[in-house]
């Protein structure tokens, strides 16, 4: 079995989520997934919630992003909901 964490791929990943995160902490929480390379912000709302995406070139970059996003103390779930891979090889 090869190890191919540093190999370049022709894949491009996008996935969805929705951020459910504490009243008092939605600006450092949207600051936090501004601060992820290839993270965008699509919607807030007061409640706490933040739908956004992120971008990659593999489900180990998409992984380690949300893991980036789990460790912020403000941060109380973070629910996948959609991840697509297109090959732009083809």
């Amino acid at each position: 079995m090869t190890d191919n964490i540093n190999t370049p791929t022709d894949e491009y990943h996008v996935a969805s989520l929705v951020a459910y995160c504490m009243q008092d902490q939605i600006g450092e929480v949207t600051q936090a997934i501004n601060a992820i390379e290839g993270a965008e912000i699509h919607a807030t709302s007061v409640e706490g919630k933040i739908v956004l995406t992120l971008e990659g070139d593999s489900h180990k970059t998409i992984g380690k992003r949300m893991d980036q996003l789990r460790i912020h103390q403000g941060l109380i779930n973070l629910s996948p909901v959609y991840h697509q891979v297109l090959d732009e090889g083809q």
